[in-house]
């Protein structure tokens, strides 16, 4: 059944004069994460452009300070930021408004470990039980740190660039990152010299990235919602998200691992149905978009 009636009509339009124009701020991007980051931002300024035509034209202004998680979702209370995106919990959609739509395909639950290089131990782990004996790093105000808390994996936290040197050096034995992020952060050597990607696990749980804007901006939730289910029905979503290179190499990442679930206490309701809503068709729409692309070393 289609997600969208007339809302997926992507017709050609002339946009209204007459409507505002909006300037929408955004945050900075942390060292590692550029692809992620430019995939996010180009899915919004489609998700804005299609819908010009009901809302008014806009632009988008980056923050000159690169910000952690939580700073950026409390700019978007103190009207620092109109729109971020992040992982999602029930404290955050407490606070801001979510844009329930997956933007990432549910990807950002399947952690992939970044080790010491020469690590092998965790390929003696086939259980939670197991893993429970490692410690990981986590951030300080990240949903994951506490979902790995609430499975009894012990965490150290701390900020987002100390983590890996925090794993180089000994303190902690795994930083559990995306298979979406995992390879560009590992080829920057500022961050993560002696790290290598563990091979054979990976920790699954239900976790979708949202927008998040304001809590009170029900407009703008509602716009860039609607221009996220035209690029959907359109196939033009899926497309993008295929072509980023972390889609790509998180595919080839996840092939053949042992794969530890564990719960997510901090998914709302509406949340975990928005995931049953939109993944089936995301998987069936991604592994047609998938099939279609040239293998990775000719797109490389």
């Amino acid at each position: 059944m289609p997600l969208t009636s007339a809302v997926a009509q992507n017709q050609p339009s002339v946009v209204n004069n007459e409507l505002p124009h909006s300037v929408l701020r955004l945050p900075n991007v942390h060292p590692g994460r550029d692809a992620v980051y430019a995939y996010a931002k180009q899915l919004l300024t489609e998700a804005l452009e299609v819908t010009e035509d009901s809302y008014g034209t806009f632009e988008l202004v980056v923050s000159t300070q690169e910000t952690a998680q939580e700073r950026q979702l409390r700019s978007l209370e103190h009207s620092m930021l109109d729109v971020t995106w992040s992982v999602t919990s029930i404290e955050r959609e407490q606070h801001f408004l979510p844009v329930r739509i997956p933007i990432m395909a549910g990807l950002f639950g399947k952690r992939i470990l970044l080790v010491r290089e020469g690590d092998a131990r965790f390929s003696q782990v086939k259980s939670l039980e197991a893993l429970q004996s490692y410690r990981a790093v986590l951030g300080y105000d990240w949903p994951d740190t506490k979902i790995f808390k609430a499975n009894n994996i012990p965490v150290l936290e701390t900020t987002y660039r100390a983590s890996f040197k925090i794993v180089s050096e000994g303190f902690a034995d795994m930083f559990p990152r995306s298979a979406m992020e995992i390879q560009e952060e590992l080829s920057d050597e500022s961050l993560s010299r002696e790290l290598a990607i563990e091979d054979s696990l990976v920790v699954s749980y239900p976790s979708p990235i949202f927008f998040f804007v304001g809590s009170d901006n029900h407009q703008l939730a509602g716009r860039i919602a609607q221009g996220l289910l035209i690029l959907f029905e359109t196939g033009r979503f899926q497309t993008m998200l295929t072509q980023q290179p972390g889609y790509q190499q998180s595919m080839s990442l996840l092939e053949g691992r042992t794969v530890i679930e564990i719960e997510n206490p901090l998914l709302s309701e509406q949340s975990r149905l928005a995931l049953e809503r939109f993944l089936p068709e995301f998987s069936q729409s991604l592994e047609t978009a998938h099939q279609s692309l040239p293998p990775q070393n000719q797109i490389e």
